[in-house]
């Protein structure tokens, strides 16, 4: 059985139901050997860092506060994200400050109110990608527009100028659920960045993604579930998990034209190197 990893899910509804061990037990079996979930808020921080003590074999874990889940107490909450990377050792640093990033998808067009909303997702993006500059850690960005967006927004760029303005290494950067272009992906190449990819590129209507993922090919390349969203087909309407890797490697070798075993060898290595999971 070919080895995976699932480089992004959110699993704190099944942790909270008590369904973690359930979860990570179906995912061994379809062989995902590793996921790594990512923190929203402040609230899925503890969470995680717990899963990820409890079973340290089968999960990883990404801190740091999503654009649509700023909230008042977030700007304190970020004065003790460094400290979970210097921790003791009992305890599975996160291996990425994530989900981070800029979200223009439910925002107004134009107007005051959406320009309030940007500049303050930009300010805790920026204070985020600050801690990573200073750690030298890996980010995991989160940049979705909407496609019919006016005013010139564009997420992917704007997190783009924003990691730049950083001084944050590019090398260390992942957008996941890529949402671009294929032309924005060979930007974020040509800089050291890296894509990874959902189920969405099993969907009839995303030839686009499909064409990405083509652009950036193998040697740069990730999967991810997103779970519990963007079930990959024929799963649609259900609840994602782990355990559906193989269904978006399978979409993936054959829009490269490789073979399973070599897309799951290859973007395992590229998750292992990139989070350093080795």
């Amino acid at each position: 059985m070919e080895n995976f990893i699932d480089t992004h899910a959110h699993l704190s509804g099944e942790i909270s139901r008590g369904n973690l061990a359930s979860v990570l037990a179906r995912a061994t079996g379809a062989g995902v050997k590793r996921t790594v979930c990512s923190s929203t808020s402040p609230s899925d921080w503890h969470v995680y860092s717990k899963a990820a003590t409890e079973f340290p074999d089968a999960l990883s874990w990404q801190i740091g506060i999503h654009p649509e889940d700023i909230a008042p107490e977030s700007e304190g909450a970020l004065g003790a994200l460094a400290s979970f990377f210097t921790g003791s050792g009992e305890t599975p640093q996160p291996v990425a400050i994530g989900e981070i990033g800029l979200d223009y998808f439910h925002l107004p067009e134009c107007g005051e109110k959406a320009e309030r909303a940007i500049s303050l997702q930009k300010e805790i993006l920026r204070k985020q990608l600050l801690i990573a500059s200073q750690l030298d850690c890996k980010v995991c960005i989160h940049a979705r527009s909407k496609k019919s967006a006016s005013c010139g927004r564009n997420a992917v760029m704007d997190c783009f100028g924003e990691i730049e303005r950083a001084d944050v290494k590019f090398s260390n950067v992942v957008f996941h659920c890529y949402a671009g272009t294929p032309g924005e992906l060979s930007a974020l190449n040509e800089a050291g960045a890296r894509a990874s990819f959902t189920g969405i590129i099993t969907f009839k209507n995303s030839e686009e993604m499909r064409q990405a993922l083509k652009r950036q090919g193998l040697d740069l390349l990730m999967l991810e579930t997103d779970s519990p969203f963007l079930s990959p087909s024929p799963l649609r309407g259900k609840p994602n998990e782990p355990a559906n890797i193989p269904l978006i490697a399978k979409a993936a070798a054959e829009i490269l034209g490789a073979d399973i075993e070599t897309v799951a060898r290859k973007t395992t290595e590229n998750a292992e190197e990139f989070f350093r999971l080795k």
